[in-house]
């Protein structure tokens, strides 16, 4: 009975029970301990026991305090290994608090009593739980010693199955952190193994829960093994429904949601996106998700963020995805032992969906926050010393047998010995039995004379069947004469075929690299043709370009001088302090004037900006974006790191295509907002306008295409650069042009 109420203790330190039914447990261990006549050993047990309860559900202090209690309880026993068990239940409670200063001290106080005591199985629980506290404060090598240690003691008690089970799948799962198959294989195994022996509910769960995982690695490893998935879903489903069939029983209920979430994982990671799929994922991770609050299991959680966020990423919402894997993060880091395999991968979630969204800012962190935890979680120095305890462990086993083989040889020795006086006395009989011997010696020469005559007989039998061979030798020869000839006639019919499929061989060949040449003359004049229509297309946008800046010096120097005189003119002869009507007539004729003229400075810049000449590209962007936001356009402009290096020409193309773009926005979109973006990156130029307008399908644009946008895509062809479009209707339009600076 002490053993067991143990066993419940130890368990107790994973997970705690909720709800009612850890109320009740609570009443039936205060029930237990208010006994009168209960021995001070299960008084000691059940106080643990109550502890560990009401620490995971009530509060961590009082439960606490409980034990300390039990240590009281306990000082006045000669056998240290209560207050050692009590010492290592609070080293594990004080860690799951975020104390590890304390947790180091209680288990440094289960180490020192355990000495005064001859427990085996005590011994090896207190390093169980040392093993324990080392691999949840991540020295995987350390814990991997321990729990080695541990199975030494354990095996050699009556009922050290109870803990090995727990060394068993402590082992696997640290070996699960480093993806070690091997090794996972045989310590589920034995964990499973260990669990249908001792038949404990929760034990049950838990292995099933750790064999299935290995077979769905093993699938993960090699998909052509689908038995491998098919097995692994078999033992997590029959571990979450024996974890439901038996929820009144339960000691830790949260093997609920982790089973239902690892079933869920598997169909979301392995299985095709079919609407079944999709169903059962809903169904394991609604199980997993209300469970796991319940029970504050903040890694089942943070696992089923992980997978709604997978899904959402792969339906191409990044933003929900985004949002799931925030929460993901959040919950893991509640958890004083979280899981840094599930933190991983929440951050390498959050950086490709941060790259879709070309965030690269956001990726790269995430990237470098995943790599962080990445290489925390697979040292390769611990995992290569971890095996190498392993290596060590196996062979002081085999060091063990080889004794036991030796102390056997020894007992055979002893055994031998006296089976040499027995053979002494056998010898006088054996004497006798010779003399037994000679007499069938006479008989058996009389035997080999009636054989020797039956040789003669046999060698003249073997006479005749040395002709018989010679003869059968003769025909062979025949034989063998016949199938050289029908060789040599083989031989020339594949000779044959072999030069008639060479020369097919070489008329292909020869066929081929005609094909080639032309393909290649074709090539050339493709190439050929498409330099000439670039030389045209230059000559046709420079001799444009020439022109408009002809036709705004003429209309500046010579339209613009006229109309400047005659307003100097009219002036002459415009007195403000009259009112007659033929002065108001020439102060409108005034006024028209000046409109005329700012008219023609308009159109001057439009055709070629000074701004454009005298300062660049930059310039001349913000200031063309300025003057169509003060006629009423809402025009936003943005220019970032331009150096003004690139060419006259190149900058002049580059600015016609702005203009034909805003135009195409301000008469077609009906945007509410433009924004215009002018970029250099190093060597690179990338010009975007979006407009938030009526937009139209990509799909068709080819359809769309006027002459607007026919000019653009000739203009881009000159500057070598490319132009991509997205848009779509109701969601407005992006035009991105990318080039080099020269």
């Amino acid at each position: 009975m002490r053993l067991f109420y143990r066993i419940i203790c130890t368990l107790l330190l994973l997970s705690a029970a909720t709800g009612s039914q850890a109320q009740w447990l609570a009443d039936s261990l205060r029930n237990i301990i208010s006994q009168q006549q209960l021995s001070l050993e299960k008084r000691i047990d059940a106080t643990d026991r109550l502890g560990q309860v009401v620490f995971f559900n009530k509060g961590w202090k009082e439960g606490l305090q409980i034990l300390r209690s039990s240590l009281a309880m306990a000082a006045p026993m000669k056998d240290g290994q209560y207050r050692a068990h009590t010492y290592g239940m609070m080293a594990a409670s004080y860690y799951i608090t975020g104390d590890t200063e304390a947790a180091s001290r209680c288990l440094d106080s289960a180490r020192y009593y355990i000495r005064r005591s001859r427990s085996g199985l005590m011994k090896g629980y207190v390093l169980y739980m040392q093993g324990w506290l080392e691999s949840r404060g991540h020295k995987e090598t350390e814990a991997i010693h321990t729990l080695q240690q541990a199975l030494d003691i354990l095996e050699k008690e009556p009922d050290g199955l109870k803990y090995m089970q727990s060394v068993y799948s402590e082992l696997a799962g640290v070996y699960f952190r480093w993806y070690d198959l091997v090794n996972v294989e045989k310590y589920t195994r034995l964990s499973l193994d260990a669990a249908n022996k001792i038949r404990t509910l929760d034990k049950l769960i838990s292995a099933n829960q750790e064999r299935g995982s290995y077979f769905v690695n093993v699938y993960r490893h090699d998909t052509t093994r689908k038995a491998a998935l098919d097995s692994g879903l078999a033992y997590m489903r029959y571990s979450l429904h024996i974890a439901r069939s038996n929820r009144q029983r339960l000691i830790t209920p949260s093997d609920i949601p982790f089973s239902a979430i690892g079933i869920a994982s598997v169909f979301a990671e392995n299985l095709p996106a079919t609407a079944a799929s999709k169903d059962s994922i809903d169904y394991y991770n609604h199980i997993a998700l209300e469970e796991g609050r319940q029970t504050r299991q903040y890694v089942v959680e943070a696992g089923v963020y992980n997978s709604l966020a997978s899904t959402a990423f792969n339906r191409g919402d990044y933003d929900e995805a985004i949002a799931y894997l925030h929460n993901a993060i959040t919950t893991s880091l509640q958890d004083p032992l979280y899981d840094k395999f599930n933190l991983s991968q929440s951050y390498l979630g959050l950086a490709e969906a941060y790259e879709n969204k070309r965030d690269t800012a956001m990726a790269l962190f995430n990237y470098k926050q995943y790599m962080d935890t990445y290489r925390e979680l697979f040292d390769v120095e611990k995992m290569n010393k971890a095996k190498d305890l392993e290596a060590r462990y196996e062979m002081a086993r085999k060091e063990k047998a080889l004794l036991e083989v030796r102390l056997l040889a020894t007992q055979r020795n002893r055994e031998l010995i006296q089976a040499r006086y027995l053979s002494g006395q056998k010898d006088k009989a054996l004497l006798e039995a010779r003399y037994a011997a000679i007499v069938k010696d006479n008989a058996l020469l009389d035997a080999k004379y009636a054989a020797e005559l039956q040789q003669k007989a046999l060698t003249s039998a073997n006479f005749r069947t040395t002709q018989r061979e010679q003869e059968l030798k003769a025909m062979g020869e025949r034989f063998s004469y016949n199938r050289k000839l029908n060789k040599i006639y083989s031989a020339l019919t594949i000779a044959l075929f072999l030069a008639a499929a060479f020369l097919y061989y070489a008329f292909q060949q020869r066929s081929r690299a005609l094909r080639q040449k032309q393909q290649l003359h074709e090539l050339e004049l493709d190439k050929i043709n498409q330099a000439h229509r670039m030389t045209v297309l230059s000559a046709m946008l420079e001799g444009q370009e020439q022109e408009r800046t002809r036709l705004a010096r003429d209309l500046h120097d010579g339209l613009g001088g006229l109309l400047s005189g005659v307003k100097i003119e009219l002036s002459a002869i415009h007195t403000p302090e009259t009112t007659t009507p033929q002065q108001a007539v020439v102060s409108k004729t005034l006024h028209h004037l000046d409109s005329a003229v700012d008219e023609l400075r308009r159109i001057a810049r439009s055709m070629m900006p000074e701004v454009l000449l005298t300062y660049g590209l930059g310039e001349a962007t913000k200031e063309y974006c300025s003057g169509l936001r003060k006629s009423g356009i809402p025009v936003s402009c943005q220019v970032y790191h331009y150096r003004n290096d690139m060419s006259h020409t190149r900058q002049v193309t580059l600015y016609r295509i702005m203009q034909e773009l805003l135009n195409n926005a301000v008469k077609h979109a009906a945007a509410t907002q433009i924004l215009v973006q002018l970029q250099q990156r190093d060597d690179r130029i990338f010009l975007v306008v979006e407009d938030d307008g009526r937009g139209f399908d990509t799909a068709q644009l080819q359809a769309l295409k006027g002459a607007g946008l026919a000019n653009i895509q000739s203009r881009v062809d000159m500057l070598q650069g490319t132009l991509e479009v997205e848009s779509a209707a109701g969601t407005g339009s992006t035009f991105t042009i990318e080039c080099a600076v020269n």
